[in-house]
Parts: structure tokens; C-alpha cells; sequence
């Protein structure tokens, strides 16, 4: 199995990556297009774009962190709706979520493939970012930022903001580097403790436009921010933000520490060095050619010449 990093001239050449780590990563896009082909959706035409993340590797043994964001053209899923409702059919009969701490769980394990099977045909992007913990936290939230916060927001704890600094800025410029004019944005996150409860959502929501407009080089239309507690009972909400939740857990299993590095990716071998839930998963993500197209990167501690280093990541079983 492999994955492999490909390209077709959909990225925003406008894009205003303002914070150090946003701007290798758009030097890494930016490279990545240079004669290759099919790595990015063409979002466009959408007029409404839904992204979902999540988030992984908070526990003490987890060498890395992991931030995954789904951004899709909502109004193309129609296709992954029937579809993911069929495999609903098939293996739940009830309303569990598919989740990768739940694939203990026998009939989430028996509909991980068929789940993902019908993910392949969202157009969209999936975008997971694994950070070495040993950079500890990239966002050095200073005083003179922190009070220009909204009020509620500037007195949560330090921990709490730096994570979600780092989660809007991430998610803010794969929103300018795939949107276009003019598109709304609903952006549903999980229910994290960032956004623990409703009145967090509401303190957050300019916050998110604010530095999302910071990124986009074009106007866009409305923005809504949520969770997974917006879902309206059918869980299309809750089955979008189940494949970010699935790619984050399983990145977190990759053994970086016994990376073969090479100029512009990261070779990582993986077979029987990772869970067979994860290799599963892994091994979807190494899909080509579908309308959901993927990437993983990683961001690790650089070189002489920088202090962070962003790459795109290159995985195969051995």
C-alpha cells in the first residue's frame, strides 16, 4: 500500500498565510502541484462548503498530535448520503456512532470498510496534520494576543487556547486554499473543550470568521460554526465528522520515530507496526483517483535553517 502525494492546480494562489506554520504549509501546496496531478478537489462551484474536524493524540503514550479536517461540497454528497445510509441499514440498528475509539465494537469493525467505501465518493478534501509532541505547542499565545481576544474567550485556560488557535488557523487556511468567492461556510467541530458547550460556540464564531477572513484572499458568503450537537437526527453531521475522527485515531498509531526521511516526504512503513483498525484505515487513505481526495503532512522539529519543518507524508507496508 501506498500513498502518494498528486496535485491539479485547484489551490488558491491568493491565499494570505499569516502565522509561520500556514506559510511552509502553503510552500509544501505549492510544490506539490508542480507536474503532478489529482491531489485537490475542484470546490468552486459550490455554493455552501461543510468542514468537519478532529482531533487526536492527547493521551501520555501518543508520540504526536493529529488535526483532521474534511472539507466537501455539500451540496455534491448526495451520492455519499444514500450511500452511507445503506451501510447504516446493513450493520446498525441503531444510532451509534462510528468512531474509532469504538471499533472494539464488533459491528463497527465489520462496517469500517464499507463506511469508508462510501466516504471515496465525497467531493472534497480530507487533511490530516500530525505534530510531534516534542515541538510541544507551536502556538506561543503572548499576552498582548491574548487580550485582544474576545472577553470570554481571553480568560480560558492557556492550554485550552493555544490548541484552538492552532486548530482555527489550521482549518482557516484550508478553507482560503479550496474556497472561492462568494461560498458560505459551516464548519462543525468535535465537541471538544474548546467548545464544550453552546455558549462557547457562540463566544467562538467571530473569533473563526475573523481569522478565516484573515487567510482568504476573496469574499466569501455566511459562516456557522458548530458541533456534532447540530446534527439535525438523520447524522449526516455526525457520519461527515466520523471520517476525520477515524483518519485522526489512525494517524495517531503511525511510528514516526522510525521514519525513513527523505527531500520532500516521509516514508513510513507500517506493517506490523501499527493495529489492524489503523492499517485498515491507513490503507484507505492510500486511495487514489476518488472524488475524496486525501493528504496527511506532518510538522516536526527542523534543521539548522528552520525550527519547524512541514512535509508531506508518504505511507507504505513493508
Amino acid at each position: 500500500m501506498e500513498l502518494t502525494t498528486l496535485s491539479s492546480g485547484y489551490w488558491n494562489k491568493n491565499v494570505n498565510p499569516y502565522w509561520g506554520i500556514t506559510s511552509s504549509f502553503d510552500t509544501v501546496m505549492r510544490q506539490l502541484e508542480i507536474g503532478q496531478a489529482d491531489l485537490l478537489p475542484n470546490l468552486s462551484s459550490s455554493p455552501t462548503l461543510i468542514l468537519t474536524s478532529d482531533y487526536g493524540g492527547q493521551h501520555k503514550q501518543a508520540t504526536h498530535e493529529t488535526f483532521s479536517f474534511l472539507l466537501a461540497d455539500l451540496t455534491r454528497c448526495g451520492t455519499w448520503n444514500r450511500d452511507r445510509l445503506s451501510v447504516r441499514d446493513s450493520f446498525f440498528a441503531d444510532n451509534r456512532r462510528m468512531s474509532y475509539k469504538a471499533l472494539n465494537d464488533k459491528r463497527r469493525r465489520s462496517a469500517l470498510l464499507p463506511f469508508l467505501a462510501a466516504a471515496n465518493c465525497i467531493p472534497g478534501m480530507l487533511t490530516t496534520v500530525i505534530v510531534s509532541k516534542d515541538l510541544g505547542s507551536l502556538f506561543k499565545l503572548t499576552k498582548e494576543e491574548r487580550e485582544q481576544l474576545p472577553p470570554p474567550v481571553a480568560e480560558w485556560p492557556r492550554h485550552v487556547l493555544q490548541k484552538l488557535m492552532f486548530v482555527v488557523h489550521l482549518g482557516a487556511f484550508l478553507i482560503a486554499g479550496l474556497s472561492s468567492a462568494g461560498q458560505n461556510v459551516l464548519w462543525f467541530t468535535d465537541n471538544d473543550d474548546f467548545v464544550a458547550n453552546d455558549q462557547r460556540v457562540i463566544d467562538l464564531t467571530p473569533l473563526f470568521a475573523g481569522i478565516i477572513g484573515g487567510y482568504v484572499g476573496h469574499r466569501l458568503g455566511h459562516f456557522r460554526l458548530g458541533t456534532m450537537k447540530c446534527d439535525a437526527g438523520d447524522l449526516l453531521i455526525e457520519d461527515l465528522a466520523a471520517i476525520p475522527d477515524l483518519v485522526s485515531g489512525a494517524a495517531c498509531e503511525i511510528p514516526l520515530k522510525e521514519t525513513l526521511r527523505t527531500q520532500r516526504t516521509i516514508k513510513v512503513p507500517l506493517r506490523e507496526r501499527v493495529p489492524p483498525k489503523a492499517l485498515a484505515i491507513l490503507h484507505w487513505m492510500g486511495q487514489r483517483r476518488m472524488p475524496l481526495k486525501r493528504l496527511l503532512v506532518t510538522i516536526d522539529r527542523g534543521d539548522l535553517r528552520a525550527a519547524v519543518k512541514v512535509k508531506a507524508l508518504e505511507l507504505f507496508s513493508d
